[in-house]
C-alpha cells in the first residue's frame, strides 16, 4: 500500500519572494535615511562654520526660509542713539539774586560755633597750642612767636569800663621750649607788637595782663605798629560793637627764613594777617586783611584779600569746622561792602 505524503511545511514561494521584497525595501529606506542624516550633519557643520543658521550657498540658491529671507545677509550698522536734548539754560539771574540764593544762611544750623575750638585754625595734638581764658595761641618755636592768635570779641565786654594798661611784658612759662624775652627786643628797633591787642581785653584787669605775654608779641616796625596796624585794630573793635560778637584770628605770615633779632633769634615777619568772622544771622560774613610790616597811609579797604589767599600763604586752614559749602562761600570771596558801610 502506497504511503501518503505528508503535507509540506514550507511557505509558498510567493510569500518568500514577498518577504525578500520587504527586506530589500527596508534596506533601501535605511539607505535613504542615512543619506538624509549625513546631509543634515553636513548642513549643520557648514552652518556652524559660517556662524549662521542658513549657509551662504543655500541662500545663494534661494532656498532659505521666508523668515530668513527677511534677515540681512551682512551685519547691520550700529544704531546711533540720540540723546534727549538738554533743557535750555534759563537766563542767569542778576548778581544780587544769585548771591542771595548762594548765601542763604538760614539754611545752615550754626551748631558748630558751640565748640570750644571753633575759631581755631586746624591743629594737631603735637602742636604747641596754649589756651587761655580770653584767647588761644599756637606757638612756633622756630620763629619764637605765635603762628596765630584766636579769640571772640563781644560788644557787651567792650561796653564795660576799661582798666589802664601796665605794660607788664613777661616771658610765657607755658611755652615748654621757652618763649622770646624782653632782651630779644631791646635795642632792635622793633616794637613788641601785640597780636591779640591789649585794648581788646581792657574790660578785665586779668585779661588785660594776660595779653602781655611775650608769646603774644611779634617784632613790628614802630610806624606800622602804631599806625596802620593800630587803625585796623580800632576798626575791628568797632565792628564787634556793631555786630554783637565777632571772631578774630590774627598772626604773622611765617613762610620762610627771616631776619632775626635777639639771642633767641626772633623772626621779623614781612607780612601780618587779620581775619574777622561774623557768624551770627541774618548777615553772616567774613573779611581778611594782609598788611606789610611797614608804614602805610592807604585805606584799610585796600588791604582786603580772600581768606583763601591767606591760607595759601600761611598753609593754615581757618575755621575748619564750618560746613564746606558755607566755608567755601565765605573764604573764596571778598565782601568789603558788607563791612565798610
Amino acid at each position: 500500500m502506497a504511503q501518503k505524503r505528508k503535507p509540506s511545511t514550507r511557505k509558498p514561494a510567493t510569500k518568500k519572494r514577498s518577504s525578500q521584497s520587504q527586506k530589500g525595501g527596508s534596506g533601501f529606506g535605511r539607505f535613504i535615511l542615512g543619506v538624509l542624516i549625513l546631509a543634515g550633519l553636513a548642513y549643520g557643520g557648514m552652518a556652524l562654520k559660517e556662524g549662521q543658521l542658513v549657509p551662504n550657498f543655500v541662500q545663494e540658491l534661494g532656498m532659505s526660509s521666508s523668515e530668513d529671507d527677511t534677515k540681512p545677509t551682512s551685519k547691520p550698522e550700529p544704531t546711533t542713539i540720540e540723546k534727549e536734548p538738554s533743557k535750555p539754560e534759563s537766563k542767569p539771574e542778576t548778581q544780587e539774586a544769585v548771591e542771595e540764593k548762594e548765601f542763604d544762611y538760614d539754611a545752615f544750623d550754626l551748631y558748630f560755633t558751640a565748640a570750644f575750638d571753633f575759631s581755631w585754625p586746624a591743629y594737631s595734638a603735637t602742636d604747641a597750642v596754649i589756651e587761655r581764658p580770653y584767647y588761644t595761641i599756637r606757638y612756633n618755636e622756630e620763629h619764637e612767636q605765635a603762628m596765630w592768635v584766636a579769640y571772640k570779641l563781644v560788644a557787651d565786654s567792650l561796653a564795660q569800663p576799661t582798666f589802664d594798661r601796665k605794660d607788664d611784658f613777661r616771658e610765657d612759662t607755658r611755652v615748654r621750649t621757652g618763649s622770646a624775652s624782653l632782651a630779644d627786643y631791646k635795642g632792635s628797633g622793633y616794637d613788641r607788637g601785640h597780636l591779640a591787642p591789649a585794648a581788646d581785653f581792657s574790660y578785665d584787669e586779668f585779661a588785660l595782663s594776660q595779653s602781655f605775654y611775650m608769646s603774644n608779641m611779634s617784632p613790628q616796625d614802630p610806624s606800622f605798629n602804631r599806625g596802620i596796624w593800630k587803625k585796623l585794630e580800632d576798626q575791628v573793635r568797632d565792628w564787634a560793637k556793631a555786630n554783637n560778637a565777632i571772631y578774630v584770628v590774627t598772626g604773622p605770615v611765617l613762610n620762610k627764613k627771616f631776619k632775626t633779632i635777639g639771642k633767641n633769634e626772633v623772626s621779623v615777619p614781612e607780612y601780618y594777617y587779620k581775619i574777622v568772622l561774623d557768624i551770627e544771622k541774618p548777615e553772616v560774613k567774613a573779611i581778611a586783611f594782609l598788611m606789610k610790616n611797614e608804614k602805610s597811609s592807604a585805606e584799610l579797604s585796600s588791604f582786603v584779600v580772600t581768606i583763601d589767599e591767606i591760607e595759601k600763604l600761611t598753609q593754615l586752614d581757618f575755621f575748619p569746622t564750618i560746613p564746606d559749602e558755607l566755608e567755601n562761600a565765605l573764604e573764596a570771596t571778598k565782601q568789603p561792602a558788607k563791612w565798610f558801610k
